[in-house]
């Protein structure tokens, strides 16, 4: 083709007509060999791919959606991309939709206390073929809306006991009472929680207060903190507890980020852990084993909870199966910083 082709006629983008015309096939096998590749011949699908490297023809999903009716849009909506569970969740979506014809649209909504029904104004504008929700807490009428969408619908961490369509993830309650139970068999007496009080995050409270309660022992002391867990949020929430709860002798951090500020700020504030304070974090960051002490932490792979949901949802999409329930296994992993308390005689 000469200069002029390249760009379609008289200097227009080229469109799928011209790839066709260079392949010496229809558009409508083009479309087919660019979004379904596996329903097209090789030798097609080889034409078809050699004629868009000599056009420069680049696809457009949005334009192709809006035209045929089938969405190529996953739209994830997080609550934030700065979380690093989150973020590494975001990754496994990402990688668990390599190579088919969908391609991923995040939306950030921040920490609220729950959706409401006019989450659907938010998704309309782009036709999306699914949508994904990442530990965002919604309102009953958002819940009832989204159900009758039509289209499916995943939710990752969202504490609920009856999925809109389906969830992926470990049950944060589950893994805090897990720290609860090993707080209690622990010895310690004067117990804190410091994180998230709210849902998703605040049913890890709830649990951890069970697991303290069902082993014999109770919480005493919270102090919430809402919002991303940083390492400045986390110094912060530790110089509050040691000023308004001086008698504790453990906590149980909502978050490891949030647990490597509080660790720094019991350097500064000349503590020894876990001599003088047993901590427990959630989330098993890499980082949390590197720690001194190294962090006693609920294990969970945020990038596996995300690559999970997004292979279940690739799944649904590509064939039409459901599986409305994906578990992600948890454990706890009980290292330096919550040794056994000598028994007072």
């Amino acid at each position: 083709m000469n200069n002029s082709d390249k760009s379609g006629r008289a200097g227009r983008p080229v469109r799928v007509e011209d790839v066709a015309r260079e392949a010496g096939v229809s558009p409508i096998t083009v479309s087919r060999a660019l979004s379904a590749p596996h329903k097209v011949r090789q030798e097609t699908r080889e034409r078809v791919m050699e004629a868009v490297a000599r056009t420069g023809y680049v696809v457009n999903s949005i334009a192709s959606s809006l035209r045929s009716g089938r969405s190529s849009i996953v739209t994830i909506f997080v609550a934030s991309l700065l979380n690093p569970h989150f973020a590494a969740a975001m990754q496994g979506a990402l990688d668990a939709f390599e190579g088919s014809r969908f391609r991923l649209m995040f939306a950030q909504t921040g920490y609220v206390d729950g959706l409401k029904a006019e989450v659907l104004e938010l998704i309309r504008p782009f036709n999306p073929a699914a949508v994904m929700f990442a530990g965002i807490p919604m309102q009953p009428e958002a819940r009832a809306a989204l159900r009758k969408v039509g289209i499916p619908i995943m939710e990752m961490w969202s504490g609920a006991d009856d999925p809109i369509d389906m969830v992926a993830g470990a049950s944060i309650e589950t893994g805090a009472a897990m720290m609860g139970r090993h707080f209690a068999e622990q010895g310690y007496k004067h117990i804190a929680y410091v994180g998230q009080t709210k849902v998703p995050g605040g049913i890890g409270m709830a649990g951890f207060r069970r697991g303290l309660e069902e082993a014999g022992s109770k919480l005493e002391f919270v102090l919430a903190v809402e919002g991303t867990g940083t390492l400045s949020a986390g110094i912060a929430a530790f110089d509050r507890l040691l000023d308004e709860f001086p008698s504790c002798d453990a906590v149980y951090i909502g978050s490891d980020l949030l647990a490597v500020g509080a660790q720094i700020a019991a350097g500064d504030r000349g503590l020894q852990l876990p001599r003088d304070m047993a901590m427990g974090g959630y989330g098993d960051l890499e980082f949390a084993r590197y720690l001194r002490p190294a962090l006693t932490t609920v294990a969970v792979s945020d990038y596996e909870t995300g690559r999970l949901a997004g292979v279940a949802l690739r799944h649904r999409l590509e064939n039409g199966e459901h599986e409305p329930i994906i578990q992600v296994p948890m454990r706890l992993l009980v290292r330096d910083s919550t040794p056994k308390r000598a028994r007072k005689t």
